[in-house]
């Protein structure tokens, strides 16, 4: 009973570690390469998540070649009735329909990332930011009144793409597949954060007016970045709403756009090594506070539903008293061609 819970506990956690890595990862390209300050990363995040629920049964009948006069969307229960046996015992189907669903949202998260662009072209940073806060609310509000798109404020049951793997290995699986798509994500962003075209957006970040006098355009590299980063964060949702089978217009904006930003502020803006631990630091200390705060019922002077919220708050108080620049500040990066270039000038200034 309790290994059955350590490991549920567990799961949970490399779970949630994983979405956020991604979401906490699309930011920092936003935010810690270009210094776009993306308070609107709950638009991309919902627009993977609401696209996913909205397309899974519908392409899975595509895919799976049924013909039938159900809703997908009005009636998802009966939807997955037909589909959840068939992608139970076609693991290539299943394994197909996913890779199609999370191609199809980060494309759909470059898009959302471009509609983005509009305000971080027109504005000044303080502008920028309160304009981004208040788009991520809009997705919501669609998905609530346009009913065709995850059946309104009731939302859809989403098939099972994890079903192959038996009931028992489920959310094992699910978990493996997010955490392999993180992994590649950090490894896509470390490596972009080496290339020229990170060093400009860092360049940029750092001085825009020097980056121009240097012919490079702020509007494209910054539409590269919210681009980039953008479709990031809507596969981090359309994964999220595939573990969860289910998804209603309720994504809020506290968890997924308010949290990341905790998250990068403790690991550190511009390091993925930084956001890395700052995004394991943090979930690990809310899945513990989560599983945790029954137990504190009674003995704090306050109603428990705050104790996330307030105990949060004040680690973020912390950091930005005590370490301002996160556990694993930005460090300069020096490419191959400048290392050789200095050490054959230091060579030279040491033969004379």
């Amino acid at each position: 009973m309790i290994l059955d819970l350590i490991i549920l506990f567990i799961l949970d956690l490399l779970a949630l570690l994983g979405v956020y890595t991604i979401l906490t990862l699309s930011l920092n390209v936003q935010r810690g390469y270009a210094g776009i300050p993306n308070f609107g990363l709950l638009f991309s995040f919902a627009g993977g998540a609401y696209i996913t629920g909205s397309l899974v049964a519908r392409i899975g009948f595509i895919l799976a070649g049924v013909n039938t006069d159900i809703d997908p969307i009005s009636n998802s229960v009966g939807a997955i009735t037909i589909l959840n046996p068939i992608l139970r015992s076609n693991a290539l189907l299943t394994i197909t329909l996913t890779i199609v669903i999370l191609l199809i949202s980060m494309l759909i998260g470059a898009l959302l990332g471009l509609i983005q662009l509009g305000p971080v072209i027109r504005l000044r940073i303080d502008y920028l930011a309160i304009t981004l806060l208040a788009l991520g609310e809009v997705l919501n509000y669609i998905a609530t009144v346009y009913k065709p798109f995850i059946n309104g404020a009731l939302g859809v049951v989403i098939p099972d793409l994890f079903s192959w793997a038996g009931s028992e290995n489920r959310f094992t699986v699910a978990t493996l597949e997010i955490l392999l798509v993180a992994l590649l994500a950090f490894l896509y962003v470390e490596y972009l954060g080496r290339t020229p075209l990170g060093r400009v957006l860092k360049a940029i970040r750092e001085n825009e007016i020097a980056a121009i006098s240097l012919g490079k355009n702020l509007v494209v590299y910054r539409a590269i970045a919210m681009t980039i980063g953008s479709a990031l964060a809507s596969i981090a949702g359309a994964l999220w709403a595939l573990y969860l089978g289910a998804i209603t217009p309720t994504l809020q904006r506290f968890d997924w756009t308010f949290l990341p930003w905790l998250m990068i502020f403790l690991g550190g803006i511009g390091n993925n090594r930084g956001v890395l631990l700052g995004t394991f630091i943090f979930v690990l200390v809310n899945r513990v506070l989560v599983y945790m705060k029954q137990y504190l019922v009674g003995v704090l002077p306050f109603d428990i539903v705050w104790f996330d919220y307030i105990s949060l708050g004040i680690i973020m108080t912390l950091i930005l008293i005590y370490r301002p620049q996160g556990l694993l500040p930005e460090k300069p990066y020096i490419s191959r061609e400048i290392r050789e270039i200095l050490a054959r000038k230091n060579l030279g200034k040491q033969t004379h």
